[in-house]
């Protein structure tokens, strides 16, 4: 049984990123808000939450308690006065039941949505992954409780990914590392779950090179399309590298500059918006062949708000459907991919982000692989995720022959 809880803090600590320690207390026990103890040191830390984490023979339990000290306090005081009864019966000799009521899968999937919806350091794109994540792991599984979780389940609901949902082999990884996660919220152990060989071929993905768009490829998309509007989006997205989810929301107002040398895009979270992918606000510099078809819409378009939006000035959330027709008409389709042999004739190899994959490796050759350049513009927060977009440079040829 846990018999050890503390109450501590889980706050973003300047240079250090996500960290835990101890909350301070007042004189009168109330908690010092937002405070806690680092390094043998008091700190304040606001970007947090706080937690309760209950110590067992073999791993920490955290419950998240929120970020109101008083709500915290209360919580905690609660389960600690029930700790102290489970301890006291243990020790007289009486047999404890920990949970009278099983909580089922549904239920520890909800709670584990709850809790990474409250911290704050989760974007709204992660929130989506766990929510689909769980989602279709409890309807592919036929455990209801997560004790009856068998490695079965786990298989069945990856070739669901596979052969229903149809994800790549990279996109199926990441989701079953996901689910790994979720099976240790519900408080099991992933690898009694699944076996070694089988863990190994769940989390194996082809490492491929960065698909690109070629210019040739973007003129032809910006030839073939029904209006200007998406004409420039697609030319945005190949210049600027924004997200999908970030174009959608482009308003009138994070264009700076357009009659200077230094015309700029502005990122800004926003509560339409949702929290930007890795809190990532940041400015782009804008192409010189942007500025006048921009300039030439915001003069057309007086009254509406979004770059990209739709008639009625909504996020446009179709642009993908926009991209396949547009490649379709241009005659870009490969003919080859399942979505080329469908009825609906949507090639897979036009993708919105492939726009963002072409910006990133274009500005790495560009800037000679100034990856800190490169992130400051593309929003990514870790080196990892930008040296996956730079693709191998043409002259290894001449360099193998100069070498030997």
């Amino acid at each position: 049984m846990n018999r050890s809880l503390s109450l501590i803090r889980y706050a973003r600590i300047d240079g250090k990123g996500w960290r835990r320690g101890p909350v301070v207390l007042t004189k009168n026990g109330k908690i010092k808000h937002p405070c806690l103890i680092y390094g043998g040191v008091e700190i304040e830390a606001p970007n947090g939450r706080y937690q309760m984490v209950r110590y067992g023979e073999d791993k920490a339990v955290y419950t998240d308690l929120g970020d109101n000290p008083t709500d915290a306090l209360v919580k905690y005081k609660a389960e600690e006065a029930k700790n102290k009864v489970r301890v006291a019966a243990v020790a007289a000799g009486i047999t404890v039941t920990e949970n009278a009521t099983k909580k089922s899968l549904k239920r520890y999937a909800a709670d584990y949505l709850e809790m990474h919806r409250n911290l704050p350091h989760r974007s709204d794109d992660s929130l989506r992954v766990y929510t689909m994540v769980t989602e279709s792991f409890i309807e592919q599984a036929k455990a209801v409780y997560p004790e009856q979780v068998t490695q079965e389940d786990v298989i069945r609901w990856y070739g669901w990914m596979q052969d229903e949902a149809k994800l790549c082999d990279r996109t199926r990884a990441d989701r079953y590392l996901a689910l790994r996660g979720f099976l240790r919220y519900c408080q099991l152990d992933p690898k009694q779950i699944v076996n070694r060989g089988i863990h190994q071929l769940l989390q194996k993905y082809t490492k491929k090179l960065p698909n690109q768009y070629t210019p040739e490829q973007v003129k032809k998309l910006i030839a073939a399309s029904t209006s200007i509007d998406r004409a420039l989006l697609w030319d945005f997205l190949y210049k600027t590298g924004v997200r999908d989810s970030e174009a959608q929301h482009i308003t009138r107002h994070d264009l700076h500059g357009l009659d200077t040398d230094s015309p700029t895009l502005h990122i800004k979270e926003r509560d339409y918006l949702g929290r930007i992918k890795d809190a990532e606000e940041r400015v782009i510099e804008l192409h010189p062949t942007l500025v006048e078809p921009v300039k030439r819409w915001l003069k057309q378009n007086p009254d509406k708000q979004l770059l990209f939006g739709t008639i009625n000035d909504k996020p446009d959330t179709k642009m993908l459907l926009a991209l396949k027709a547009t490649a379709r008409r241009a005659g870009l389709n490969c003919g080859r991919c399942a979505g080329c042999l469908s009825k609906r004739k949507e090639c897979k190899d036009y993708t919105l982000h492939r726009f963002r994959r072409t910006y990133v490796s274009r500005m790495l050759v560009a800037t000679h692989g100034d990856l800190r350049s490169v992130m400051l513009r593309s929003g990514h927060s870790d080196l990892t995720s930008v040296m996956r977009y730079l693709a191998p440079t043409g002259g290894i040829g001449k360099a193998i022959v100069n070498a030997f």
